[in-house]
């Protein structure tokens, strides 16, 4: 039996993410009448916004969108807590080995999710 720990958790819940956030990025182009949701404007704003940093690099770029996410989802007081920032790094880490969420990631980056 394969055991599932929090950070396979936290690694699906972003994978869920870019996947959402990839087929509404389809869904705008195709139709442009639909009014988006609340929370996918709050983190396309996030994306352009860490986007727009001058020499951000991809690593640091993960680390702000993994940040914004948890912090969106699990509150302030989480963000605060003193195991966050490492949360953040080993879920970058395992983000970052992993092809298909890395290819997510530029696409992201780059605008096309």
């Amino acid at each position: 039996m394969t055991r599932i720990t929090n950070s396979d958790q936290v690694i699906a819940a972003i994978r869920a993410q870019l996947q959402r956030m990839a087929k509404r990025s389809k869904a705008d182009a195709s139709s442009k009448t639909a009014k988006p949701e609340a929370r996918s404007m709050n983190t396309r704003q996030m994306v352009d916004a860490l986007g727009a940093i001058e020499g951000l690099s991809e690593e640091d770029f993960t680390k702000g969108f993994v940040r914004a996410l948890l912090t969106e989802e699990f509150g302030e007081s989480v963000a605060n807590s003193a195991g966050f920032q490492s949360v953040i790094d080993r879920t970058t880490a395992s983000l970052s080995s992993d092809r298909e969420i890395s290819a997510m990631m530029n696409n992201l980056r780059r605008g096309k999710a």
